[in-house]
This record gives C-alpha cells, sequence and structure tokens, in this order.
C-alpha cells in the first residue's frame, strides 16, 4: 500500500498535477461519460426552471422609491421586474476623459453600476452591448458623446444615430464645449433633445458637466456655472432630474485654514480639487477614476435624494453697467443657518466679464445678511443679453464646505434683450428684435434711439414695474452694397437720468448664386488679409465648392508635419422645403490637404450632417477635394454627391430651391494659420442660424440673410 502511494507521488511529481488528474480522466470510458451526461440531463429536466422573480422591496424607503418613480417611473417598472435596461449618453467626449481608466469606469458606467448592484442585475454592466440578446438582464450602456460635442446636435443624434438600439433613459451632459452659448439658445436645444426622447419613449437625466481645471483655475473654474444654472432652472421647469456634477460641496474636503488670506483659500480649495486629476506633461488636467466615481455616486443619489442645501444663500442679485467695458454687481449674502459663519466670496470669470475688484470676507450670525459688490471688466467686447439677467459665478466658502454659486442678476437702470434670430430670404427689410426690461419695482419713463446705415428711430418708453417694451427695430435693407457686408446697430437708451449704449454687428449677405464668386472675411484681429472667394456649383449629380486662392499665395506644411496646410470645413443644411432653415442644426463635413497639388484627405461624417432628419452612413471616399494648380492661380474644392442629399428636391435654376451653407477654409502661410469665414459670426457653426442661403440657380435673387450678432 506504502509503495502504491509512493508510485502515485511519484508520478504526480513528475507530470504535475493537471497532468496526473488527466491521466485519471482518460482512465474513464467514453460509455462511463456518456451515462453520466445522459444522467445529468435527466436530473437538470426534474429540476424546477430558474425565474427572476420581481421583487417588492430593493432596500429603498418609500421616500426614495416615491422620488425614483417621480423622475424615472418607466425605468424603475423595468428595473423592479428585472428586465434589461438601455441607457444612453450624449454629451461633450471630453466629460468622459478618464485617467487610466476604462469607459466603464466614467460617471455614466459608475451610475449604471449603482443600478445594478441596486436592483441585483445578474448580468451587470455592458458598454456598447451589441445588438444580439444574451437572455440574462443586464444594464447595457451605449455612449454616443462627442468630440466638442455640443447640445445642439443633441437633437439631431436622436433623431438618427439614437435610433439604431433601444433608449429607456438619456444621459444628457452638456455645458463644456458650449460654455460661451447664450442661455437662451441652450435651454432651448436642451428642449429640442427632450422632445427628441419622448418620440423614443425614453426619460431623461440633465447633467451639468464637472468643473475645468487649468493652470491658472481662477479663469475656468466658472465657465460652466451659467449654463449650469440655466440648465437647472429650465430642469425645474420641466420637472426632470438635473444633477449638478460641478456642485464642489459634496466632492472636497477643505484643509483646516491656516489664514484668512483669499489667495490662499482659493489655493487650498484649488489644490483639493486637482488631487481629482491627472496633469500631464503637456500641462492638461485629465479626470481620475476617483472624480468618476464620486461623480457617479452622486447622479444615483441624486435620484433618491434631493441635495442639501447649504448655510446660506445668495438674494437680490443687480448689476449696473458702470461704462461701455465696466459693470457693478451688488447682492445679498445671508446665513440661513443655526451657526454663524464666516464666509469668503471670491467672484469667478465668466460670460465675457473678469471680477477687477471685491469685498471678499463676512461675518454672519445667523439670519443676518450681509450686501456684497463687485468690480467687472469685460474681456473685450461685452457680449449681447438674450435674457433679461446675467448670470454670474462666485465661490463661496466657509472654511469647510465650498460651492462655486451662480447669481441671476438683474441689469440696471433697464436691461436690454436682444433676440439674435437669423433672418433669412429677407427682400427690402429686416426686424431687429429687442426689449428694454424694467428689473424695478417703480415705474422708469425714458426714451430710445436706434441707428443703422443711415437710418434712425426714436421713441419714448413708459415701463411699469417689472414691465417689458418691445422696440420694433425695422431698417430697410441697403440697395447697394457688397455682397457681403457688416454694418453696426447703435441702440442708446436713457432712463431714470442714466443712459445705456449698446452696439450689435449686423451681417448682411445677399444670397448666392450658381457660378457667382463672394469674398470670404476673417476676423478683425487679421491684419491686411489676402482676397479669398468662394464660386458654388451644382449638377444633377454633385454640389462642388471652389475655393480661389490670392495670387501668389504660398501654402506652406507645418514643419514636424502634424498639422494640414490647408482645411475646409463646411456645413449644410439640405432638409426638404419647409424644414430647411428652420430651427436645427448640421455637422461639418471636413477636409484636409497638404501644400502640394493633389487630393485631399475627407474625414469621417456625422449621420445627421446635413441636418435635422438625415440618419445615414455616409462614406467619405464619396466625396472628393483637392488642391489645384491652374496657371497663376490655384484651387481648393470640395464635392458633396447629390445621392448623399437625399431629402432635399434639388431644383436646378429654381430660386426657391436652396441650401443653408457655411464654410471655413483655414490656410498655412508664412505668418501662420488664417481663417477665412461665409458667414463671419459669433454663432455655433452647428447651429443653422450660422448659415446663408445658397440658390441652385446662376441668377439669385435680390433676398438677403441678416445675421445679428
Amino acid at each position: 500500500m506504502i509503495a502504491g502511494k509512493r508510485q502515485i507521488w511519484n508520478a504526480a511529481r513528475a507530470l504535475g498535477w493537471l497532468g496526473f488528474l488527466a491521466t485519471v480522466a482518460q482512465g474513464q470510458t467514453a460509455a462511463d461519460l456518456t451515462e453520466k451526461h445522459a444522467q445529468a440531463k435527466a436530473l437538470e429536466k426534474r429540476l424546477p426552471v430558474p425565474a427572476l422573480t420581481p421583487r417588492a422591496s430593493f432596500d429603498l424607503s418609500p421616500a426614495r422609491e416615491e422620488r425614483f418613480k417621480k423622475f424615472l417611473p418607466k425605468l424603475f417598472r423595468k428595473l423592479s421586474q428585472r428586465e434589461s435596461v438601455h441607457l444612453l449618453v450624449l454629451g461633450d467626449a471630453s466629460a468622459l476623459k478618464i485617467h487610466e481608466g476604462k469607459q466603464a469606469e466614467t460617471f455614466p458606467g459608475m451610475f449604471a453600476e449603482a443600478l445594478a448592484t441596486q436592483f441585483f442585475y445578474p448580468g451587470g454592466l455592458q458598454m456598447n452591448p451589441s445588438s444580439r440578446a444574451t437572455g440574462v438582464p443586464t444594464i447595457n450602456l451605449r455612449v454616443l458623446a462627442q468630440p466638442e460635442g455640443s447640445v445642439l446636435d443633441a437633437a439631431a443624434i436622436l433623431e438618427s444615430t439614437a435610433r439604431q438600439a433601444p433608449v429607456d433613459v438619456v444621459l444628457i451632459c452638456y455645458g463644456q464645449a458650449d460654455a460661451g452659448m447664450q442661455a437662451p439658445v441652450f435651454t432651448r436645444a436642451i428642449q429640442a433633445a427632450l422632445a427628441g426622447a419622448q418620440t423614443l419613449g425614453a426619460e431623461v437625466i440633465l447633467c451639468s458637466p464637472w468643473l475645468p481645471v487649468a493652470g491658472q483655475s481662477e479663469s475656468v473654474l466658472g465657465v460652466t456655472k451659467p449654463l449650469a444654472d440655466a440648465l437647472q432652472e429650465s430642469a425645474q421647469e420641466l420637472g426632470v432630474l438635473h444633477v449638478d456634477l460641478g456642485d464642489l460641496s459634496r466632492l472636497l474636503a477643505i484643509p483646516t485654514p491656516q489664514t484668512q488670506d483669499e489667495a490662499q483659500l482659493f489655493e487650498r480649495i484649488e489644490r483639493s480639487y486637482r488631487e481629482f486629476f491627472y496633469l500631464d506633461e503637456g500641462g492638461q488636467f485629465t479626470p481620475r477614476a476617483s472624480l468618476h466615481r464620486a461623480l457617479g455616486g452622486r447622479i444615483y443619489q441624486d435620484l433618491l435624494d434631493a441635495p442639501i442645501k447649504l448655510p446660506w444663500e445668495t438674494l437680490e442679485a443687480k448689476v449696473k453697467v458702470q461704462a461701455a467695458t465696466q459693470l457693478t454687481l451688488t447682492y445679498t449674502l445671508k446665513n440661513t443657518g443655526a451657526k454663524a459663519l464666516e464666509l469668503t466670496a471670491l467672484p469667478l470669470t465668466a460670460n465675457g466679464w473678469k471680477p477687477v475688484e471685491a469685498k471678499a470676507n463676512v461675518v454672519l450670525e445667523p439670519g443676518a445678511s450681509q450686501t456684497m459688490t463687485v468690480s467687472y471688466a469685460s474681456q473685450g467686447e461685452a457680449p449681447p443679453l438674450q435674457e433679461a439677467l446675467l448670470r454670474l459665478p462666485v465661490l463661496m466658502c466657509d472654511g469647510t464646505l465650498a460651492q462655486v454659486e451662480t447669481l441671476r442678476a438683474k441689469m440696471e437702470p433697464v436691461g436690454i434683450v436682444w433676440g439674435l434670430e437669423t433672418q433669412f430670404n429677407q427682400e427690402t427689410g429686416f426686424l431687429a428684435g429687442c426689449q428694454v426690461v424694467n428689473p424695478g419695482s417703480s415705474a422708469i419713463q425714458g426714451s430710445w434711439q436706434a441707428e443703422f446705415a443711415g437710418q434712425k428711430l426714436e421713441g419714448r418708453m413708459d415701463l411699469p414695474p417689472e414691465g417689458t417694451l418691445p422696440l420694433n427695430l425695422r431698417f430697410d435693407l441697403p440697395k447697394e452694397g457688397l455682397q457681403v457686408n457688416r454694418v453696426p446697430l447703435n441702440l442708446t437708451v436713457t432712463a431714470g437720468g442714466e443712459t445705456v449704449k449698446t452696439t450689435r454687428q449686423v451681417t448682411l449677405t445677399r444670397n448666392l448664386g450658381l457660378g457667382q464668386s463672394v469674398p470670404l472675411q476673417t476676423s478683425a484681429q487679421v491684419k491686411s488679409p489676402a482676397l479669398v472667394t468662394l464660386t458654388p456649383q451644382a449638377t444633377a449629380k454633385s454640389l462642388t465648392l471652389t475655393f480661389n486662392l490670392p495670387t501668389g499665395e504660398v501654402l506652406q506644411d507645418a514643419p514636424d508635419g502634424s498639422g494640414p496646410s490647408w482645411q475646409v470645413e463646411m456645413n449644410l443644411d439640405a432638409r426638404s422645403y419647409g424644414k430647411r432653415l428652420e430651427q436645427g442644426s448640421t455637422s461639418p463635413v471636413r477636409a484636409t490637404g497638404k501644400a502640394l497639388d493633389g487630393p485631399g484627405k475627407v474625414h469621417p461624417l456625422a449621420a445627421w450632417a446635413f441636418g435635422n432628419g438625415y440618419a445615414a452612413a455616409f462614406d467619405p471616399k464619396e466625396f472628393q477635394a483637392a488642391l489645384i494648380t491652374r496657371g497663376d492661380s490655384r484651387q481648393i474644392t470640395l464635392t458633396v454627391p447629390r445621392t448623399y442629399l437625399y431629402l432635399h428636391e434639388w431644383a436646378l435654376d429654381n430660386g426657391n430651391s436652396q441650401l443653408g451653407l457655411a464654410v471655413r477654409l483655414t490656410l498655412r502661410g508664412a505668418e501662420g494659420y488664417v481663417t477665412y469665414h461665409l458667414p463671419l459670426t459669433t454663432k455655433s457653426p452647428n447651429d443653422v442660424e450660422a448659415l446663408v442661403v445658397l440658390e441652385l440657380t446662376p441668377k439669385p435673387t435680390a433676398r438677403a440673410t441678416v445675421c445679428v450678432d
């Protein structure tokens, strides 16, 4: 017996345990294995079929369950019945960047993991799953976030790419790339996205982005907060769940202050926040997995519980314009807690205004209030207002908690609110939408005067408390002039013994025709720009844009070969008659090339590239781009196949058969890159309102596009 054991031990040492076990298994006959397999099958048939019985409770309190059902009732039903759930993420792809982490570890993935854990999903989280069903209940997460994604694209994505798979909940997170956008434009695009989600039968969670950081964070920390505040306001009105991922009070543990110096306090806050980011050699900050874990947990937490209010609030914010480039903010800071507060209020840069002087420190007893004052200077030309208030961020800290509050400040003595909608196909004149708003509790009397292209309008006003006066600023179009012309519109309002002046730039672009050349424009910073023109052509099979470069223009390749010598970006609204040039978005067709003659590269296109309603897989190889030399002149051409513009009626020689068009041509010369525009506007290039009209005829009408910036 001992000898037998010794032989077995020696065999195991010689073969290894795996080899030994394989040897034992080989001792069983095929008949034995077949019989055991049949016995196992018979046993399985006698056992009850496993079923996932819906649970009546998931360890959620009645209050939490009620809040969950309030915002996402369809999702709660599917989760409670343990059906597979499909989440879709839309937004700026930069918000999903993660250092040394997978996509499943970003904040949408962390939120989905929390759902899978809470509701006992055996299949867990599946990222961008295939359409093939596995039979195991899973939380499926599909990410359609775009690089530099704009909220203007959200509705178009929901009408196209999003329909390729089921959608139960849409997680919308925009605001970083759109930080300079006007709040009404942003909220209007959000409402269009909500309507798109509704057509899919999907519910929505709105997320404001996490706050950006930089080498000098005071210049960027508050730039996303105005839109975050507008998003919160809109979500409350619509009854949609809003989660502020930029809420520092629930993220940071501020070290015990050693001093009350504002600069050192900001440095402590900045240092604590930067711990959630990785700084690379290029100076870029990328979120770590720890930030995404915290933010994903916050979305889930806000779905169950209302955010806790901080022990202070801001009230009665007002701004008064001191000069064209200066304004003063006053607001009331109140202690709403039960303990005395020693608060520091640090105003941040946003909406084109930079703080230059402020009262920062204040001590408040419980229930006490204090008036705070901040002076601002504009960064360049102050942007116009499209709402009757100015949203300004202020970093508040009581030594333990920190939060960036957004003040909704009313303009004094009056607010001038511009309706900056682009007007297409104007024949003889245009109407500049403008309102004068009285923010106060007393009536205001005064006068106004507007001037445009030598035309003057004026009138009296008698505004009741919190009243609004629409100004019908109707002007005639200049009968003579350039194909593209920028003319200032000046408005002066006198009220309460004070005068407020504002200037807007109006770009007039005559409708383009086939075979006709139109000059492109550059920004004011470009000195003595060369003349570059655009000539559109169309046949029954294609649309071709020809960019005529200036004589003697020498294109240069980047010294390190990292960048192109030229780049064309074209936005085209090719929707059907009655839909094009209405609210919506497009996505650019982009082509690049080198300094030598030859074909360029057309980059991948979005499925909705030519306007809302398009949903196709466009092959870049079907487009053509090239740099050509003809005699002393050089040209860059971009050709779009007619078959890809399938929603357009394409009636050649008909002035009402139109396309919305915008182009940006970037050339690298001896002085570096210069970009030429048609039209030159501050509006988002993906917005239909940033387009002009191309008529598919060599004899276009005298109509014009009027763009007020």
